[in-house]
């Protein structure tokens, strides 16, 4: 079928807009994968939705109408058969068939006709309680007695400590579902398509929600936003536990007992679950919500705790009505969660934006990190609980326990530690970093006599992570960790105790004794562990296993890496009906197409590609590649060259210049946080960073998340509100920090993007190698330094696309170094078109001069 000319939009859309929705159209019609190029500034989200809401449309549209009509073929045929006939017998069967055949599909057309008068009825609903509760708003509500408030403290005091015990002790249901958990599987009669849309952050869902309000499919849509019970929980005494799967696990261990919110005891105090007072709650009148209005995750929250009912339950029971669904990377991406979501891709959509670091995504999600101090911390955890209550297990469970004990003392191993070793411990220098594959790794930690899938499974099923939480929190005072048998003293000790953040050495550390920048791991290590075995279910050749010895054993690292992203992809290659990657810059495409596409089973004719030039004119960015600084010193900072201090003089001196033509804010990019450091004090020490002051306003990336916001602040204020001779600000950056992607450089943020040097990764790291290598071994030879090389360039076009922003933006782009001459093909096309190479400086310069000369102009 034809895509449509013409598409629904809030605004005259652009022709490179109408192309991207007739392309996507086409893609979900066909059911093909695709690959959506359209850089930032293009209104690349509206042209999303409102190309993929139409589709959704006349899809249902098509699916009603195809039913209508085969009713109507078979209806026309039973009538044809009740004209009298000799051959009774035959019209007869011939009736009986066609009746067998109309049955299935006229249930079908009326659950989907009910599905579509659902919205209407939800919508009175809400209108109904609307109304109810502007009637009650004047009445105070009723509250507790004194006598009821004594009762309650009294029965909270008599709470028997066997039964705080009780609770601490392991399940042995062989089965790990929950009653809550339990979910509808009668298959419906119908089941309307689904658009699953996934970004990589809570905050760029909120922006899609805000782009949907704006559409004009914002009336007619049901959208649901997914996302973790860490963002939609609102029992204060589960959310204060911080990390995500101590809520799971409280959460699912509070459903077990009934209360209400009146009945609902002091978590704190009493140490034991008393059931969740926000389930089930009026979940009926959170769905009708979710489902009638386009709300984000916060606004749904807020619903939820006026209904006093769980907004995690009402958004997942309101997916099998929704049309567009809003998750999170980890939601789609790792099966577990998908599975445990209730999502299907069967037949459904999916559309993943800002996709360009889709398959390092995926490679982060499922590689996972432990330390010889997690290792340490749930040994003796664990060793302890067990102690405790083992009279009390099964046979089973002592079994599994001892598997587990057995993991964790191997494991030590290989840093030369045992159980009885101390975090602050040496490890033995001979000891060197060496990467393993899986079975390699299993035989010498001799982990391969334990099964890890049932093992696994045992820890799920008897809720071991909470329990042994539980008994933490219980008891924690009381749990201790091997003290240290030698008393070591002098100044690198005093160092390795304040990078360990080990406590004294002559004191016994508690379990519960966490350093303060890295809580969640000491606190409850058995998750980290759990997810590095978890990592060995992996297929042995899509991942290796690297061990890093450190200093001492708390600080050693085993480190699982995942070398094929396409593992995880195969499931939803396979399932959904059509998968779609977009984002501003996407190249190399073959890159998705190699090792994810193809690698997961997809076929070359199914894949297609399209990418779409800027909407800016060309004449509103100019990109310069410059080969020479000003006094003729060659631009070319590869690792030997980068503490030259020639090379560091020219680049102060070519910095200056520029800030002498560029009106407003420039933001420099260099290759690492190092990098930029020995920059800026070099040209501290000579002086340059004085005289730029007299121009810009000197602004440096911060190394902390919470600051950046801070220094994002001062630089718009310092460019919005220059203070002479100053005529704006210049921002150090790094390239692949906090800055370099998902921020705005727009307008006079932006008038100037320079990058210093190429930002190759380290070639000699022992991970980097081992990926190259797998790369040439299961995709093509070349692939491994096709990789190194992507790494780089797409690093740097993703710095570039912070400049321009709309259509009426305008900026430069400056790549210093020389060896930018043979990677112009692999910028972004809208680059390219621009892209002027410089063999000296004073044709940059004068370049630049004459592009913001002939804008002040163009304004006045």
């Amino acid at each position: 079928m034809e895509p449509p000319q013409e598409f629904p939009f809030p605004f005259p859309a652009y022709e490179i807009q109408k192309r991207f929705m007739r392309e996507l159209y086409g893609c979900l019609e066909s059911g093909k994968l695709g690959l959506f190029e359209s850089p930032t500034g293009t209104g690349k989200s509206l042209s999303l939705i409102c190309s993929s809401l139409r589709w959704l449309v006349d899809h249902e549209g098509r699916r009603k109408q195809e039913l209508t009509s085969t009713i109507a073929e078979i209806d026309s045929k039973i009538k044809s058969c009740e004209k009298p006939s000799d051959n009774w017998f035959t019209v007869q069967t011939e009736q009986i068939e066609l009746n067998a055949k109309k049955q299935p599909l006229q249930a079908k057309l009326n659950a989907l006709l009910e599905h579509e008068g659902e919205r209407e009825k939800l919508k009175k609903m809400v209108e109904s309680k609307k109304a109810a509760r502007t009637k009650t708003t004047g009445k105070i509500r009723q509250q507790p007695t004194k006598k009821a408030l004594e009762s309650d403290k009294t029965e909270e005091a008599n709470s028997d400590i066997c039964d705080v015990e009780k609770d601490l002790i392991l399940e042995d249901g062989l089965s790990n579902s929950e009653s809550s958990e339990e979910e509808d599987t009668n298959e419906p009669l119908f089941q309307n398509t689904k658009i699953f849309f996934c970004s990589r952050t809570h905050s760029q869902l909120t922006q899609f929600v805000h782009e949907l309000k704006r559409s004009p499919y914002s009336q007619d849509v049901s959208v649901v936003p997914v996302s973790s019970r860490q963002n939609y929980c609102i029992n204060k005494n589960v959310k204060r536990l911080k990390h995500i799967n101590l809520i799971n696990e409280a959460c699912l261990q509070l459903q077990r007992k009934k209360t209400t919110v009146k009945k609902e005891k002091d978590l704190k105090r009493s140490k034991v679950a008393s059931g969740c007072p926000f389930i089930p709650g009026d979940q009926k009148l959170l769905m009708a919500e979710v489902l009638t209005n386009i709300q984000d995750v916060e606004e749904i929250t807020q619903r939820g705790q006026e209904s006093n009912t769980c907004p995690y339950y009402g958004s997942r029971k309101s997916l099998q009505n929704g049309q567009l669904i809003l998750v999170p990377y980890n939601s789609i991406l790792h099966k577990n969660t998908r599975t445990s979501l209730g999502i299907d891709l069967k037949g459904n959509v999916l559309i993943i934006d800002e996709a360009h670091n889709l398959l390092d995504a995926i490679e982060g999600m499922h590689s996972s990190v432990i330390t010889g101090r997690n290792l340490l911390h749930c040994y003796s955890q664990l060793s302890q609980y067990q102690k405790r209550f083992e009279s009390l297990f099964s046979a089973r469970s002592v079994m599994y326990l001892g598997q587990l004990s057995f993991c964790l003392k191997k494991l030590l191993t290989l840093f030369g530690a045992t159980t009885k070793s101390h975090p602050g411990d040496e490890i033995n220098k001979t000891i060197t970093p060496r990467l393993y594959k899986i079975e390699e790794f299993e035989v010498l930690t001799e982990i391969d006599t334990v099964n890890v899938f049932k093992l696994l499974e045992f820890v799920k099923a008897s809720k071991l992570i909470h329990k042994l939480q539980g008994f933490v929190e219980q008891y924690g005072n009381s749990i201790k960790i091997n003290e240290q048998r030698i008393k070591k003293s002098g100044v690198t000790e005093f160092l390795n105790s304040i990078k360990s953040n080990d406590v004294p050495s002559q004191e016994t550390v508690s379990v519960t004794d966490a350093p303060s920048n890295n809580e969640e791991q000491t606190s409850n290590p058995l998750m980290a562990i759990l997810s590095f075995l978890e990592c060995l279910k992996s297929s042995c050749a899509d991942g290796r296993i690297c061990v890093l010895p450190s200093t001492t054993v708390g600080q050693g690292i085993i480190k699982f890496l995942l070398l094929n992203p396409a593992a995880h992809f195969h499931d939803i290659v396979r399932d959904a009906r059509s998968v779609v990657l977009a984002g501003g810059t996407m190249e190399p495409m073959s890159e998705f197409i190699d090792q994810l596409f193809l690698m997961a089973g997809a076929t070359p004719d199914r894949i297609m590609t399209f990418s779409c030039d800027h909407v800016i004119p060309k004449g509103n960015i100019i990109s310069n590649v410059v080969m020479r600084g000003p006094t003729g010193v060659e631009f070319e900072f590869n690792f030997h060259n980068r503490q030259d201090t020639r090379l560091l003089d020219e680049l102060g001196r070519a910095l200056l210049n520029l800030c002498n033509v560029v009106p407003a804010g420039i933001v420099v990019f260099f290759p690492s946080y190092n990098y930029e450091d020995t920059v800026f004090k070099h040209l501290d020490k000579s002086g340059i960073i004085s005289k730029i002051s007299a121009k810009k306003r000197i602004y440096r990336e911060p190394k902390l998340a919470s600051q950046v916001n801070v220094i994002l602040d001062q630089y718009a204020h310092s460019i919005k509100n220059p203070q002479s001779p100053c005529n704006g600000a210049l921002l150090f950056s790094v390239v692949g920090g906090k800055l370099s992607e998902g921020l705005n450089f727009s307008d006079d943020l932006g008038r100037c993007v320079i990058v210093v040097g190429l930002p190759y990764p380290n070639i000699k790291s022992p991970e980097l190698q081992e990926k190259m290598k797998y790369l040439n071994e299961h995709v093509k030879p070349d692939a491994g330094s096709s990789f190194y090389e992507n790494s780089c360039m797409k690093a740097v076009n993703q710095c570039i696309g912070r400049s321009v922003r709309h259509i009426n933006d305008y900026s430069t782009v400056v790549l210093l170094d020389k060896r930018y001459c043979h990677k112009v093909k692999v910028l972004p096309q809208w680059i390219q078109r621009s892209v002027t190479i410089n063999d000296s400086f004073g044709s940059v310069v004068g370049n630049i001069a004459k592009f913001f000369a002939a804008k002040r102009i163009k304004k006045t």
